[in-house]
C-alpha cells in the first residue's frame, strides 16, 4: 500500500460538555500544533444536543505524525468526552 500523501486536509470532529468545552479552545491547539490554518479552515461548525456539543474543524496535516500530537492534546481540554 502507498503511503498518502501530505500535506492533507481532513475534519475533526470533537465532543464534549456544552458547558465546558469551548471552540477557541480547539482553535488554539490547532494554531500551536499545525501552525496557521487558513480563516475558511478555523471556521467550525457546531451542533449541540441536550448537555454536548459537536465541533467539527478542517484542518491541514503536512506529515503523519501531527495528528495524533494534536488529538492527545485535544483530549486534555476541560469537557472533553471524545473525537472523531
Amino acid at each position: 500500500m502507498e503511503p498518502s500523501a501530505f500535506p492533507q486536509r481532513v475534519p475533526l470532529k470533537v465532543i464534549g460538555r456544552l458547558e465546558e468545552l469551548q471552540a477557541d479552545m480547539v482553535v488554539s491547539l490547532i494554531v500551536a500544533h499545525l501552525g496557521p490554518q487558513p480563516d475558511e479552515r478555523q471556521a467550525h461548525q457546531a451542533h449541540c444536543k441536550g448537555a454536548f456539543i459537536s465541533l467539527t474543524f478542517w484542518i491541514t496535516l503536512r506529515a503523519d505524525h501531527e495528528e495524533r500530537v494534536l488529538r492527545e492534546a485535544i483530549a486534555r481540554l476541560p469537557g472533553y468526552v471524545m473525537q472523531l
